[in-house]
């Protein structure tokens, strides 16, 4: 074709799209698919480059062949020996004015393509520009062919509408919102798959399900494909829509999604008290502070677990390790605030309410071969509809020695095992 063989020309980031014209060359397409329809053909497409703000790729033309946007900056290859400005097509953000060259190959030295007038050439003044809409606009200048023109509208008498424009991203789908297992009850975290041709997310939030995205109900800007919402209230319903973006425009989900806080936050402290008791059982009372809830909500009962710490398991990854239920028998079954505890006998203690206020406790009795070993307890509240709240603050945590090495849970108290989610 034209003297020029070329095997590997368009990828999925080409993203310009649609038609210029010259009198000369006549249709010259930018992409062998159309905007949001089939390809036809032989791959090829011209690329803006969203980091550097260069063109590159192929376009093609029936009757002059390929025009080749060349983005290495090399010379002869992006723009011609001695010519100005000396780089391949290249758009300037600030102004959103093309400049640069392309070149028709066919026609060698003489098919260089000017996008903008500079102040190295005479005659009237031109270039191509990048419109808001996406489209491109205005005209580009070849020696041999002419000017050549990239949207219809820039001149009359015409009786077809065309133009080039760029290739606004995919819409953002399947939009998650769930509570953060660690602090759901203040953070929702928001997930979504991968948009096409999107450099740039925008999150956007409101307290009702029909909302239009606008810079006033704007949270956060991110290249990423999630985000997490913190600082929200507990117990309360909020709607996001996500929009994707580029230099051509920005799309939004049709839809909102929905998340909403937990109304019980995780329990933040939790200790111990108690001396280490000789011969078998041994008797440790667990202390903790109940967690902070959203107004109406009161705390049903408290789902109490333990890890047994061993050689290859700390126990000290909240939502990893292997926590399991306590013995059915245990006072730190299923705590309700309200019940009285049942101290055993042998600690002298006078049964109280498992809470007074936000100070709660429960007995955790230690047989056998229970009091050699080493334990880490993590606490969830569980609210009066059955919701159960955040997971345990890993900081937290602590290391339980009922007996081993003769350490009391005093001691552990004032040395908190080191912990991580």
């Amino acid at each position: 074709m034209f003297g020029y063989k070329l095997t590997a020309l368009a990828g999925e980031e080409d993203n310009l799209f649609g038609w210029a014209w010259n009198s000369q060359a006549g249709w010259i397409s930018f992409n062998n698919c159309v905007y949001d329809g089939p390809c036809e053909g032989y791959d090829y497409g011209v690329k803006l480059d969203e980091d550097d703000y260069t063109l590159s790729g192929y376009a093609w033309s029936d009757n002059v062949g390929w025009i080749k946007f060349d983005n290495t900056g090399l010379e002869g290859y992006s723009y011609p020996a001695g010519g100005f400005p000396q780089h391949g097509a290249k758009l300037d953000l600030d102004n959103r004015i093309f400049s640069g060259w392309a070149q028709i190959l066919s026609l060698g030295d003489d098919g260089w393509v000017k996008l903008a007038k500079d102040s190295h050439d005479s005659g009237p003044n031109y270039n191509v520009s990048l419109e808001l809409d996406g489209k491109l606009r205005g005209w580009a200048w070849n020696n041999m062919l002419g000017w050549i023109s990239f949207n219809s509208a820039d001149w009359t008498g015409n009786t077809i509408v065309y133009y080039v424009t760029g290739r606004a991203p995919f819409v953002p789908s399947n939009v998650t919102v769930t509570p953060d297992s660690l602090s759901g009850c203040d953070t929702l975290n928001i997930n979504w798959q991968p948009s096409l041709y999107a450099n740039t997310y925008w999150i956007y939030r409101a307290a009702s399900s029909s909302f239009t995205p606008t810079t006033s109900n704007l949270v956060a800007s991110t290249t990423n494909t999630n985000f997490s919402n913190n600082g929200l209230s507990l117990n309360t319903d909020y709607y996001y829509h996500i929009g994707a973006s580029n230099f051509f425009g920005t799309v939004y989900t049709p839809a909102s999604s929905h998340g909403r806080t937990r109304a019980i936050c995780g329990v933040q402290v939790i200790a111990g008290q108690g001396s280490c008791l000789s011969g078998d059982p041994s008797i440790i009372k667990l202390n903790w502070q109940a967690p902070h809830l959203a107004p109406g909500v009161t705390i049903d009962h408290y789902i109490i677990t333990r890890c047994q710490v061993t050689e290859s398991e700390d126990c000290l990854r909240v939502l990893d390790s292997h926590f399991i239920n306590i013995a059915t028998t245990s006072d730190c079954y299923l705590v309700e605030p309200s019940d009285y505890d049942n101290p055993p006998p042998s600690v002298g203690a006078t049964s109280t309410l498992h809470c007074i206020g936000n100070d709660c406790h429960c007995w955790e009795t230690f047989r056998g071969e229970e009091v050699d070993k080493q334990y880490v307890y993590k606490i969830m509240a569980v609210d009066n509809n059955g919701q159960g709240g955040d997971e345990t603050d890993p900081d937290a945590l602590i290391q339980i020695f009922p007996c081993a090495r003769q350490k009391s849970w005093y001691w552990e108290e004032q040395n908190p095992a080191m912990s991580s989610p």
